[in-house]
């Protein structure tokens, strides 16, 4: 495959918006991600007739410099306010969680859109040949840049760079294997009539087995079928993560019965192998300059979708930083 100025190694919020403001600032950016879609957690998924976000459930916005694209969102119809307040707010007024018109992936779409994102190639190698990084894919396919993003679940980022044989971290480099995340678990379920839960459609459980419950019908995403989304909390995904659905499913739903309200139809369950990460690095990126690397995502940014796409946005700058792409800034 051709060159590129930048290769951005995952397609979630972070590569996502990196890989876009490298984009409009000049730059010839590749974006590539394993995955059949876009999104990484801010993932939607159609089953039965049902909508289920199934990942995040809504993101927030305190920075100014996320505030300024999410304003452009919601002019453009992609995003809009699910609800204010919630029971757990210790502000009367509470604060906007925003989600996707038609699902959370509608913001990830929106930024793939006009980029160059090449799904369904997992990376297996990487190498650096004089001033050019090489990516090579499962299938063969071969990855050329000058720069180099990686966006990915750090434990994967790190195994991936670790196949260059370079010294890409020196003296962080223990400390950034250090780092963890928690696993997660997802019940997907169709119910036969409305839910119980409050009219928002959300309620924090934060009860083991369960951490929230989501109402996709009433969040006006799954307008045919009542849908709802189960999230375990991180020690139930653990115990239970090689336990068939048959197994961990009825156990959730179980915990879940009294916001349920209704009889369960069907239901699948989703496994996330990188969710919340438990020790984030302090800063939102790492860069070393000399090699042209960033490495960005959750694990620098935390857990929320705000996090992560600070991140992107910031691995961004280091990008433009480099003197040879200084001009574009």
């Amino acid at each position: 495959m051709s060159q590129s100025d930048v290769l951005v190694i995952g397609a979630g919020i972070s590569g996502l918006l990196c890989a876009r403001l490298l984009q409009e600032s000049g730059l010839r950016v590749r974006v590539v991600d394993k995955g059949r879609g876009v999104g990484g957690r801010m993932a939607t998924r159609r089953w039965a007739g049902a909508c289920f976000d199934h990942g995040a459930q809504f993101f927030t916005v305190r920075d100014a410099r996320l505030q300024a694209l999410v304003a452009q969102w919601q002019s453009a119809g992609i995003i809009r306010e699910w609800f204010r307040h919630a029971p757990e707010d210790s502000n009367p007024n509470g604060y906007p969680r925003y989600c996707g018109v038609r699902g959370m992936t509608d913001v990830p779409k929106h930024l793939a859109a006009e980029l160059d994102v090449v799904c369904g190639e997992r990376i297996t190698g990487i190498s650096r040949e004089i001033d050019v990084w090489v990516a090579t894919s499962e299938s063969g396919a071969l990855f050329y840049a000058s720069y180099l993003v990686v966006t990915a679940p750090l434990p994967q980022a790190l195994g991936l760079l670790d196949t260059s044989g370079l010294e890409y971290a020196a003296a962080d480099r223990e400390a950034l294997r250090r780092m963890r995340y928690a696993k997660g678990l997802t019940t997907l379920a169709i119910l036969e009539g409305p839910s119980a839960l409050p009219d928002i459609g959300f309620v924090k459980v934060l009860q083991h087995p369960l951490s929230s419950i989501s109402d996709n019908h009433v969040k006006g995403i799954s307008p045919d079928q009542h849908a709802v989304t189960l999230h375990a909390d991180a020690d139930f995904a653990g115990q239970y993560w090689d336990a068939p659905d048959a197994v961990r499913g009825p156990l959730m739903l179980a915990a879940a019965q009294a916001w349920l309200g209704a009889p369960v139809r069907d239901y699948h369950c989703h496994r996330w192998g990188f969710t919340t990460p438990l020790n984030p690095w302090h800063e939102l990126h790492y860069t070393n300059p000399a090699l042209r690397l960033s490495l960005a995502g959750d694990a620098f940014g935390g857990a929320r979708v705000e996090g992560a796409a600070l991140s992107g946005i910031v691995a961004a700058q280091a990008v433009l930083r480099d003197p040879g792409f200084s001009h574009y800034a």
